[in-house]
């Protein structure tokens, strides 16, 4: 356990939100950075990095091109990925557990027999959407969307934010994260926006009203999960395929059932989380220096 807490503020310290870290410290006990003592991590501004094509193209998005992030030099690159893979062992078992939990609850967020279906075959049988004859191509569910930076790391701020609220505030995060990643989608997938928002607010509520911290830490992967949702929906738009409410209930429940039980997967949702929030976080001081 104290492992895993240490892998887990080992994430937060590079948030430079490690104060308690995801897991808290015991009285007396001392938090284990020993993995970050020797980084040096260089702040200059006008330098930037590209995240690795081959980590991240499947993620339903274009680091390469369109989220070229401002660094704070390769070493704190490399820091995040080498932080994210260890959180990501610690929180992968609890993931897997969770993934057919999240799959009802999003199957709930379109109610009625349909909703009760969606959610109750991804319970049971998670593995069958997959193989769906009804359903999404390879090439949709790894469709690539281009969303805005400041909406891209404003998604990850809140998917941050949410992971630590109360429970209330964690379900309006996790609403305004869809709403967010979507406003520049398609006007077809945009009608679908509201129920996809409510099965968001409903998992992030469910992760969040956990004892587990590691399943808190899992709604900072909300943002992934509503790229690669929002990302399918557009390419089936965008090919003249119908989208209701339930084929966007569907592509969630799948997305997520991809993203909770592979812990590569897992690590870059983790690791887009922290560079895409601390650039934020930079943004924000930037600006406001500019009133000095």
């Amino acid at each position: 356990m104290a492992q895993d807490r240490g892998s887990l503020n080992g994430l937060e310290a590079l948030l430079g939100e490690d104060e308690g870290g995801f897991l808290g410290a015991e009285a007396g006990d001392a938090l284990d950075f020993q993995d970050f003592e020797d980084e040096s991590f260089n702040e200059a501004e006008g330098n930037y990095f590209d995240l690795e094509a081959e980590d991240f193209s499947a993620d339903g998005y274009d680091f390469e091109d369109e989220f070229t992030m401002e660094a704070e030099g390769d070493q704190f690159l490399g820091s995040v990925w080498k932080a994210a893979k260890k959180a990501a062992k610690v929180v992968a078992p609890i993931a897997k557990k969770f993934a057919p939990q999240i799959g009802t609850v999003i199957g709930g967020a379109l109610g009625g027999p349909a909703g009760a279906a969606i959610g109750g075959k991804l319970g049971s049988v998670v593995r069958s959407l997959e193989a769906e004859d009804e359903g999404e191509t390879e090439d949709e569910m790894n469709a690539m969307i281009r969303v805005p930076a400041i909406d891209d790391q404003l998604s990850e701020a809140m998917a941050v934010a949410a992971s630590k609220a109360p429970v209330s505030d964690a379900l309006a995060l996790g609403s305004a994260i869809t709403i967010t990643i979507s406003s520049r989608a398609p006007l077809a997938v945009k009608t679908v926006t509201p129920v996809l928002a409510k099965a968001s607010a409903d998992v992030a509520r469910r992760l969040a009203s956990t004892n587990d911290p590691r399943a808190r830490t899992l709604i900072r992967t909300l943002p992934t999960i509503q790229r690669r949702t929002i990302a399918t929906l557009t390419r089936k738009a965008q090919t003249g395929k119908p989208v209701t409410p339930r084929t966007a209930i569907r592509v969630m429940a799948k997305q997520a059932n991809r993203t909770l039980t592979n812990p590569n997967t897992i690590a870059k949702a983790l690791a887009g989380n922290v560079a895409k929030k601390r650039q934020i976080d930079r943004r924000a001081v930037a600006r406001a220096e500019r009133f000095y």
